[in-house]
């Protein structure tokens, strides 16, 4: 077992492309540059969430609030900063959703500086479709363990592809096991659209944690056959 989770100087230009509703964002924003002014993103120590959807990017804007995190309307294949601009690069579960996989990957090369890492995140195709068919309807496509690391190899000099452990529910109390089915309702679309707070609560009534997972929820193995059980890839790649 060990630990691929991003490491802060403080000083970073993040990019968290997908952001979704900016809920990672506001984690990275946590820990770098707590008066920085992201309007001024020419400085070190700002966060950029961006997403290509507007409905995604008006929430985040209206829920996360702190200073040093924006959020913008964003295509991934077309990245509207100049090259070696960022320290890091955040992708979550998003190569999966785009036919254009490739020239996403490139940007995120591009706009990372020499020294820049890109976290990348995607689904293990024969854990999440084990019919050999993509099973999620908004997946474009799904990669194995050869294939990702195939991919990424082609757009970065230095490739570690890990397996994503979720274990939040690894305790088997009547609780967690509650927690666990109101969670995955709470994830449903135009259910997931209530309130964060009320959200929030619930979770925290049924195993004393938000909705969203928290850093602890999650561990990272590194051997070949335990990486291969896992439901979701999580590569470190620089540049």
């Amino acid at each position: 077992m060990m630990n691929a989770s991003i490491k802060e100087k403080g000083d970073e230009k993040i990019l968290d492309i997908a952001c979704g509703n900016g809920f990672g964002s506001d984690i990275l924003a946590q820990n770098i540059g707590q008066k920085r002014n992201p309007d001024a993103i020419g400085t070190e120590g700002v966060v950029i969430g961006g997403d290509i959807a507007p409905e995604a990017i008006e929430e985040s804007r209206q829920y996360w609030q702190r200073p040093n995190v924006r959020f913008e309307l964003l295509d991934g294949t077309q990245l509207p900063y100049a090259d070696n601009f960022f320290d890091i690069v955040v992708s979550f579960e998003t190569i999966e959703h785009t036919t254009a996989y490739q020239k996403m990957l490139q940007e995120f090369n591009r706009v990372l500086k020499p020294s820049g890492t890109a976290f990348i995140s995607t689904p293990n195709f024969p854990v999440n479709s084990p019919t050999g068919k993509v099973m999620n309807p908004y997946h474009t496509q799904e990669f194995d363990y050869n294939e990702l690391a195939a991919i990424l190899k082609e757009n970065f000099a230095s490739v570690q592809v890990f397996g994503q452990q979720y274990k939040r529910y690894n305790i088997k109390d009547l609780r967690h096991r509650i927690g666990y089915i109101v969670e995955k309702l709470l994830l449903q679309r135009g259910i997931r659209k209530l309130p964060m707070s009320i959200q929030d609560s619930l979770m925290y009534a049924l195993i004393g944690k938000p909705i969203y997972p928290e850093a602890n929820d999650f561990g990272m193995v590194e051997d070949i056959p335990s990486i291969l059980q896992c439901q979701t890839f999580f590569a470190v790649c620089k540049k």
